[in-house]
């Protein structure tokens, strides 16, 4: 099928009705690695099915191969990200994994205080952000210690590859239910209400930056980075793209940072002579 037909389709075509082939699968995978590192293993063929299926139906489209070959094409580049999107899970809460943030808050922050009453710049990278909530927790954090920190030379970068994730996380605003575990007055000082949602406020927003980003591809990085935050990231990845990941990631950190990875990864690879354990899933820069 042409990709005008493809595209023409997506308007005037019938809902899908096909299942997912072995071979198509193989094809999907072939593609989802090679553009993002994600390794889909054979036993994921039913939950792409699931998944793809909606965005056949939305395009209009009757048959896999269409889809595959419009994914493929110049005129696909959007539903390429629609595709990523779907086949990403991105669960996420505030404090999730709360000990990284309390290693952060009791080991961490106060070298980063150190460096910043010095003039010096911290730096920190919440790598595969979701919808932002781990990024805001830094930045909650950092502000019960450091209320002036938005005046500082310290900045939150955040990034993902679904630019889904980065619209959701760049406005800040999240469900009652999606709120209600923060802790002591964390949701009545960093949120505002606003019709059954809440609001993140500008002293949060004002330390975090939100950009797409592949993180197989190059990285747009100047500075080096004195935390890193990449969880339940990994485990998408094959355990060799995974290792180079940890290397890319060492090369970019100062002596004496953090990397806090999920809790079902490990460092491993040539990162493994750099970077040692810290606490449970926390790895410090020699």
């Amino acid at each position: 099928m042409s990709t005008a037909r493809a595209t023409a389709a997506s308007v005037q075509g019938d809902p899908a009705g096909s299942r997912l082939s072995a071979a198509e699968f193989s094809a999907i995978s072939v593609l989802v690695q090679n553009s993002c590192g994600i390794n889909l293993t054979t036993d994921k063929l039913e939950l792409v099915n699931s998944r793809l299926q909606k965005r056949l139906r939305a395009l209009r489209l009757d048959a896999f191969a269409q889809y595959i070959e419009f994914v493929n094409s110049s005129a696909g580049a959007d539903e390429f990200n629609e595709m990523i999107s779907a086949l990403t899970t991105n669960v996420t809460s505030f404090y999730r994994e709360s000990h990284h943030f309390e290693h952060f808050a009791q080991t961490c922050l106060p070298r980063l205080v150190t460096k910043l009453n010095a003039g010096e710049a911290v730096r920190i990278w919440s790598a595969g952000c979701s919808n932002g909530a781990e990024a805001f927790t830094l930045a909650g954090v950092i502000l019960e210690r450091m209320p002036d920190a938005a005046r500082r030379n310290l900045r939150i970068l955040a990034t993902d590859i679904d630019p889904k994730s980065i619209e959701r996380a760049r406005r800040g605003t999240y469900s009652e239910d999606f709120v209600q575990k923060l802790p002591g007055n964390y949701l009545s000082k960093w949120f505002s209400p606003s019709a059954n949602q809440y609001q993140v406020n500008d002293e949060l927003r004002n330390l975090v930056s939100f950009n797409i980003l592949n993180l197989m591809e190059k990285w747009p990085l100047k500075k080096k980075y004195d935390v890193i935050f990449c969880r339940n990231v990994m485990i998408y990845f094959s355990r060799p793209t995974q290792e180079k990941l940890l290397q890319r990631f060492s090369d970019l950190m100062n002596p004496g940072s953090f990397l806090y990875i999920g809790h079902s990864e490990r460092v491993g690879g040539p990162a493994a002579s750099s970077l040692k354990p810290a606490g449970m899933t926390i790895y410090e820069r020699y």
